[in-house]
């Protein structure tokens, strides 16, 4: 009964400061209407459903054109295919800007806005001559891009974040830079969330940018850290020379993470020069040095300091899963017998307990958890 009653005076006084702040934009001239307008939010499993469906009607309607104007042309062309893509992203756009609120009309512009894309991609594909060149990663991702900006949902616009993030890594490919894309996207992810409190209205469309972006860093990181880099023959360069763009690499990774922990401190009103921050930093360089056989450990931990300053726990969590999965490809790569591997991981999960120990004494519970970052 306590409870209930706590939950119904909070749920009060959240109303009474919701109303007083648009009356205070009513007063102001921001808003039309001199009441709050009551709240009309879905259920997700509806919303759910709705998504399901939008998908189900965007996909069934690509397949009959498709196969309408096969069966007519016998053969879709380039330009074929480009008219199709065209009309969809413009059935797509329409939509969405006809009725933006509404989960059916959002899912299905967004379905039908990406089956356009590929259309588009697949037609500009054949007119260059069936080769994946420069004109097309620009063109490809001028279009994703422009879809990202036009877009404001929060799925559709991570997806063509990720699709045009494809495309860079294609075109440094290209100009035979490909080695420097890591270095690139790490530098532009950190620029980005150190800012996005600045960005007002585009904020959601930022986060989305630097989630696809990350997801791209990521799965690059992964091929080195599992050996797959025979995907890559063509575009990869030698080993010598990669080793450097790996320096290169992990001295901008050493670079914003130091800033990184720098900024914590001094907004925790604690001491460079204390035991702690001695420790995270010496814990930085002997990372920085692990980084160097476990390719993308570096990037994990700037991904998971990152996540704990700007407040996004997704990153958080994908920096945690990510360095799980670099060090899982750097000891399934040991061409040690199992003896040896079962010491290594008994020594690291030494050092992790230690380690542990050494964070409870060192970073002790804090009593005023308002204060922490």
């Amino acid at each position: 009964m306590q409870s209930t009653a706590l939950a119904s005076g909070e749920s009060r006084l959240i109303s009474q400061t919701s109303q007083q702040l648009w009356q205070s934009l009513y007063s102001e001239g921001l808003v039309s209407s001199p009441m709050l307008p009551e709240s009309h939010d879905m259920p997700w499993y509806i919303g759910l459903m709705q998504a399901f469906a939008a998908w189900i009607a965007a996909w069934f309607l690509l397949g009959f054109m498709t196969s309408l104007l096969g069966t007519i042309f016998q053969r879709v062309e380039a330009d074929v295919a480009l008219f199709i893509g065209l009309a969809y992203l413009a059935l797509g756009l329409g939509l969405y800007f006809a009725a933006p609120q509404r989960t059916f009309i959002q899912q299905f512009a967004f379905a039908a806005s990406l089956s356009g894309s590929l259309g588009v991609a697949w037609g500009v594909f054949e007119l260059l001559g069936d080769e994946f060149n420069v004109t097309w990663y620009l063109s490809m991702a001028g279009l994703f891009l422009l879809l990202w900006r036009l877009l404001r949902h929060g799925l559709a616009q991570f997806v063509f974040a990720f699709c045009s993030s494809w495309c860079v890594v294609g075109l440094m490919a290209k100009l035979g830079l490909l080695n420097l894309s890591p270095s690139l996207f790490a530098f532009i992810i950190s620029v980005v969330l150190l800012n996005i409190n600045r960005l007002g209205r585009h904020y959601q469309r930022a986060r989305m940018l630097c989630y696809g972006f990350v997801l791209t860093l990521l799965n690059i990181q992964l091929l080195h850290a599992f050996s797959m880099d025979n995907l890559f023959d063509e575009l990869f360069s030698p080993w010598q020379q990669s080793l450097r763009f790996t320096l290169i690499h992990l001295s901008i990774i050493v670079g914003i993470c130091g800033f990184l922990l720098v900024t914590i401190f001094r907004e925790r009103q604690q001491s460079l020069s204390s035991l702690a921050a001695i420790g995270c930093f010496l814990g930085l360089i002997v990372i920085s040095g692990l980084s160097l056989p476990m390719q993308g450990l570096a990037t994990a931990i700037l991904l998971i300091l990152l996540g704990h300053y700007c407040n996004e726990p997704w990153l958080k969590g994908m920096g945690m899963v990510s360095a799980l999965l670099f060090v899982s490809g750097y000891y399934y790569s040991l061409e040690t017998t199992l003896l040896l591997k079962s010491a290594y991981l008994m020594g690291l999960g030494a050092l992790l307990l230690v380690a542990r120990v050494l964070m409870w004494w060192l970073f002790p519970a804090n009593v005023y958890p308002k204060e922490t970052v």
